[in-house]
């Protein structure tokens, strides 16, 4: 998506892009856009309060914003507008797509649609990581919170690294920002609200703040649990209306979301990185995947065979063991690798956005459809659609995925249509599908159809020595992100890593060994350094717990009950608390008083 607004001459049908604090407009050579029969400077536009708005600046030209006059102080721009400078009508678009900036495309006529527009993005983001769509992400949320800039700052995790990733808008200098912000956010551990006052006075770096007239910020950090990775950074210039404590609480609501997403980007990252280091080592993962486990190499000289042919896969295993990883390595292996490969979570997104996803909808088919939106099976054409947690599909879509299936077609939402679609289907799960067929919680039909090939991968538990190899990875990778000293782990520390049935599997144990090497302050992990809860099941004698208090069983056996819980939720209490079927209060403090801590168990 394309967020740069463009003015459209409707006279001459040529485009300028928008862009920058001031576009001049005029007959000069030295205009931006120059347009004959005009003074030489007759209007600009102005960026402030996170849109554009047109001022005159001769008061013998008529300028009129859709044949309204412009005020004295200026007339805001909203998508569509139609601008008449003396003889010439421009036509202001504040969003294009790929294609064609047409007149009949549909404005953002206020919040909601900015707002939706946020959600499209960063579905988009947790869909794909795709690095290109963060500047739109940074120009929404500035927009959202009418922001004159913006950006999205990563951290190394020391506050000693910072790098920005995305700004807003694409043309301002990183002079403009302040750095103690982000400092003072830092050290505050949240959002922080700083205004002109506080900088009037100061001397050195601050002076770029009175350069470029900002007059109020806002910074916000992202966090990893209980480390920050990055910060959201928005301001605001000349006169304007400095940051109030509501806006501060609606940047709160949207930071979990931010930090997912960055999460995320960190994690792309750190494959790449990995993989890319494991090739120079001629080490060679399937699709980041490490093993050396029988079990493991089996299954993905099974993957390889099955990934030749064009049938539906469906990947079974318990959370935490590498569904998508194994997922793009089929789609990486087969005769559509040069074709799109797409990923949604069907139980990660709202069911009444799920349906507009999979199968994309007109303008107007609902409130906040304000264009054609391409759903999933259509964009993925002549490559892969991985559907990851099938089961969680709502069972009015099952009828529809079964119908793309047999019919190799799509109906838009609101649309009449059908849509020809070539695509090859990864499903996943960590449910029991026969037994939601029983349950009639899934449709019998729509599981023959996708239980043509099936790769069940293994728990951690039975993969042997890929245990301590994934955990010495695991050890290389934070040690070199955090800048610590490679650490190494005693021999008990492996018994015990070893001996553990790993209810979480390898999310679990990526979070134990991050854990593990932030406590530890020598240079040798052991069992004192890895927490991983009295729930630990060993597999040799005296692991009966026979001289455990009934008081220790009773907390041991809750223990391993909300673990488990948190490690299927991945750290949502409120989905743990269903589950276990208890109160969200009494879960909270109940796992106060055993240790356990959510943050453990989200990615």
């Amino acid at each position: 998506m394309n967020m740069v607004p463009v003015l459209r001459s409707l006279n001459e049908n040529r485009q300028q892009p928008v862009s920058g604090r001031i576009l001049t407009i005029g007959s000069s050579p030295d205009c931006h856009l120059q347009l004959t029969g005009l003074p030489l400077r007759a209007a600009h536009l102005l960026f402030s309060q996170g849109s554009y708005m047109v001022q005159r600046l001769k008061l013998d030209v008529k300028v009129l914003v859709n044949d309204i006059a412009v005020s004295t102080f200026g007339t805001p721009l909203h998508h569509g507008d139609i601008v008449k400078i003396g003889s010439h009508r421009l036509q202001f678009i504040e969003r294009a797509d790929d294609t064609t900036l047409s007149a009949s495309a549909s404005p953002p006529e206020n919040a909601a649609s900015t707002l939706h527009e946020l959600i499209d993005i960063a579905v988009s983001l947790l869909r794909s990581r795709d690095e290109a769509l963060f500047d739109g992400l940074v120009s929404s949320v500035a927009r959202l919170l009418r922001g004159d800039g913006a950006r999205l700052v990563v951290d190394d995790g020391t506050g000693a690294e910072r790098r920005t990733i995305a700004r807003y808008p694409q043309s301002v200098g990183l002079d403009r920002f302040s750095n103690r912000a982000i400092d003072w956010a830092r050290e505050a551990a949240r959002t922080v609200l700083m205004h002109e006052d506080e900088w009037k006075t100061e001397t050195g770096s601050e002076r770029s703040l009175e350069k470029n007239l900002v007059a109020s910020i806002m910074c916000a950090p992202l966090k990893r649990g209980e480390i920050i990775n990055g910060y959201l950074y928005i301001d605001r210039v000349n006169d304007a209306a400095p940051f109030t404590e509501e806006e501060r609480s609606f940047c709160d609501a949207l930071l979990p979301l931010f930090s997912e997403i960055l999460i995320n980007f960190q994690e792309k990252r750190q494959q790449q990185a990995t993989i890319a280091r494991l090739q120079e080592q001629q080490m060679a993962p399937a699709g980041g995947m490490l093993y050396q486990s029988d079990c493991m190499t089996q299954l993905i000289a099974l993957a390889t065979r099955l990934a030749r042919t064009d049938s539906p896969v469906l990947i079974t295993g318990e959370t935490g063991t590498g569904k998508e990883l194994l997922a793009r390595f089929v789609h990486d292996q087969s005769q559509r690798k040069s074709g799109l490969y797409k990923a949604i979570n069907c139980g990660a997104i709202p069911e009444n956005l799920i349906e507009s996803e999979l199968f994309g909808h007109e303008k107007g088919a609902f409130t906040g459809a304000t264009g054609l939106k391409t759903g999933l099976f259509e964009s993925a054409q002549d490559g892969t659609l991985f559907l990851d947690e099938i089961g969680e599909l709502p069972f009015h879509l099952q009828v529809k995925l079964l119908r793309v299936l047999q019919e190799s077609e799509v109906v838009r939402v609101g649309g009449t249509v059908t849509i020809p679609v070539d695509v090859r289907i990864v499903t996943a799960t960590n449910r029991d599908l026969e037994a939601e067929v029983r349950a009639g919680r899934f449709r019998q039909d729509l599981f023959f159809r996708l239980n043509v090939l099936t790769l069940e991968l293994p728990p951690l538990r039975k993969r042997g020595d890929d245990i301590l190899l994934l955990a010495e990875y695991f050890i290389t990778r934070y040690c070199q992100q955090f800048g610590l000293a490679h650490k190494t782990l005693s021999a008990t520390a492996k018994n015990l890593l070893v001996a553990h049935t790993w209810p979480g599997n390898v999310r679990e144990l990526e979070n134990t060994m991050q854990k593990a090497i932030l406590l530890c302050e020598t240079d040798r992990l052991t069992p004192e350094n890895i927490s991983i809860g009295k729930c630990t099941v060993l597999r040799g004698e005296g692991a009966s717990g026979s001289d455990q208090t009934l008081r220790e069983a009773r907390a041991d056996a809750e223990r391993t009950a909300i673990v488990a819980a948190l490690t299927k939720t991945h750290g949502n209490v409120s989905l743990a608390g269903r589950i276990l079927d208890i109160d969200r209060k009494w879960l909270i403090k109940k796992m106060e008083e055993l240790g356990v801590t959510a943050g453990e168990f989200r990615r």
